[in-house]
């Protein structure tokens, strides 16, 4: 008998774990049904590998990919060029203002039919690239030997990876960064236009409303919940690594809400960990829980008390947030060793930010235990 079953999507691997969610799937989806440690194929992984086994004609993915690989810079400038060709055809704006389906149709050509805006389908497309790097920080965490091995430090990494969950609940996983009607700007953005121009997975609909006026009180999330792109929707590139956050060529932009080859072109834009996630902020999330279990009277560096948790606050912020992601145009995105170190660490009681995180968990106990009667 398999204990603790989870709950797939076939087509894209995407893990169903509440009503809420499952009420708005189409009839006939497709499940797959797993344990937790089990890897899943999806549709498209086994069409993909079908297609590679048995039709040399069909590996364009991998003839790209090696290209890339092979040939960065070659690359770079062919995007570099195609980008140059578009701003000298002078691309037809005059549709960037309009915001429904009904009066830009084409736009929304390959979306999901229940966005009705290009704020909402913009913003959908923000949470999925932070909800990816959720399930990337689960797939790390419970795939790494401490995981599996140890029961208590299973435990503890169960309970950071259910904080990172309501504290994007909290944030609306991020949704408001790539919205233009978002009242919040990123500082950056608002020196860029001064130099130019001197839900889901959650239990019910209720707790959501109160993780969210919860953190919106208490201000948790304030400085990193903002949007990185101007009323009309233009994006500019933050800059590489290496070059303290200065664009390469000064230029990269792109308004994804002006066109749909815009917006199929702003899916090379990334948002980039300035401390990287798999090669330094999760092995350092995993060495500090080991501490924790292994450790236990361990003293917080600040109080001089026993440590009880890491700071999960700090952590999301790195892996979730723009304190650590910045917007950069793929000619821009640097893929080096980086030397920068990840500040999460081992907090006690008296910790800020531990206390922050269990009232927040206790608000969410509270109205699951109301809802039990």
């Amino acid at each position: 008998m398999i204990k603790d079953l989870r709950v797939y999507l076939s087509s894209d691997g995407f893990e169903v774990v509440d009503e809420d969610y499952f009420s708005t799937l189409e009839p006939q989806t497709l499940f797959i049904i797993a344990g937790p440690d089990e890897i899943i194929t999806t549709d498209g992984d086994y069409e993909f590998e079908k297609l590679r086994q048995h039709s040399p004609l069909l590996k364009i993915a991998d003839i790209i990919y090696e290209f890339i690989e092979q040939n960065p810079d070659k690359f770079r400038r062919m995007i570099t060029a195609y980008e140059d060709r578009r701003l000298r055809q002078k691309l037809d704006n005059t549709k960037t203002h309009l915001s429904l389906k009904s009066e830009h149709h084409e736009w929304f050509e390959g979306q999901e039919e229940r966005c009705h805006s290009k704020e909402e389908a913009m913003a959908r497309r923000a949470q999925d690239r932070v909800r990816g790097y959720y399930y990337k920080t689960k797939d790390e965490l419970t795939r790494n030997k401490l995981y599996r091995q140890n029961l208590k430090a299973r435990h503890v990494f169960d309970s950071i990876m259910e904080k990172f969950r309501y504290l994007l609940i909290g944030c609306d996983y991020f949704s408001m960064i790539f919205d233009r009607k978002c009242d919040r700007k990123h500082a950056f953005l608002q020196q860029r236009l001064d130099e130019t121009d001197a839900s889901r997975i959650v239990p019910n609909k209720r707790l959501k409303q109160i993780i969210k006026e919860y953190t919106a009180k208490n201000q948790i999330l304030d400085e990193w919940s903002v949007s990185l792109c101007s009323d009309l929707g233009e994006f500019y590139c933050q800059g590489a690594y290496s070059d303290n956050g200065n664009c390469c060529s000064l230029q990269h932009n792109i308004n994804p809400y002006a066109s749909r080859e815009n917006l199929i072109l702003f899916q090379v834009w990334n948002l980039d960990h300035q401390i990287e996630l798999s090669r330094t902020i999760l092995p350092a999330l995993i060495e500090n829980v080991r501490e924790l279990v292994e450790h236990p009277q361990r003293k917080c560096a600040l109080h001089k008390k026993r440590v009880v948790d890491i700071s999960v606050l700090e952590y999301f912020l790195e892996i979730f947030s723009l304190k650590n992601l910045k917007l950069v145009h793929i000619v821009c995105h640097e893929k080096c060793q980086r030397a920068n170190k990840s500040n999460g660490t081992l907090i006690c009681e008296e910790c800020h930010e531990y206390k922050i995180v269990q009232e927040l968990m206790s608000v969410r106990c509270s109205e699951e235990e109301l809802n039990a009667f």
